[in-house]
């Protein structure tokens, strides 16, 4: 059977998109698989530091605000955010400032989860990424590049 592309029929390695989703996958199952210790997902990890870091604010912080700085859907994010309710890492009660919309926070199981990924995912980060090195924050301002597209 023939491949219908002309333009990839003879190397895959010059699909950037195939190229760039290799990566991702490779970087993604390495952090799925050392969450495993921790008890959570990647997408609960990520749910989980974005509301850490905007709690810094001060403000209270919404599911909005969360998948707007994560990138992802509002009913993935609230899915997640009750999920992690339930188990006991966070909580979610009515907003003060805005009735529409409900406060989260992290509870003390959360940030004690935190407190044990955010290192690991880090250093997988400066592992994988590092192979790069001096081309890390080229590779990043790209990646901002195509964010902003």
């Amino acid at each position: 059977m023939e491949f219908p592309s002309d333009k990839f029929k003879k190397d895959s390695d010059a699909s950037t998109g195939l190229v760039f989703i290799r990566a991702y996958n490779k970087w993604h199952s390495t952090i799925k698989n050392e969450l495993r210790g921790v008890g959570i997902t990647h997408p609960q990890f990520v749910v989980m530091t974005v509301l850490n870091f905007l709690c810094q604010s001060g403000e209270y912080v919404t599911q909005v605000n969360i998948a707007k700085m994560a990138d992802m859907d509002v009913m993935s994010v609230s899915q997640i955010i009750r999920g992690l309710e339930e188990k006991g890492f966070l909580k979610r009660a009515a907003n003060p400032n805005d009735t529409r919309a409900n406060a989260v926070w992290l509870l003390e199981k959360g940030q004690e989860a935190i407190k044990r990924a955010l290192p690991i995912v880090e250093k997988i980060d400066d592992e994988f990424f590092g192979v790069l090195s001096n081309d890390e924050q080229f590779f990043r301002d790209c990646l901002h590049k195509l964010i902003a597209f």
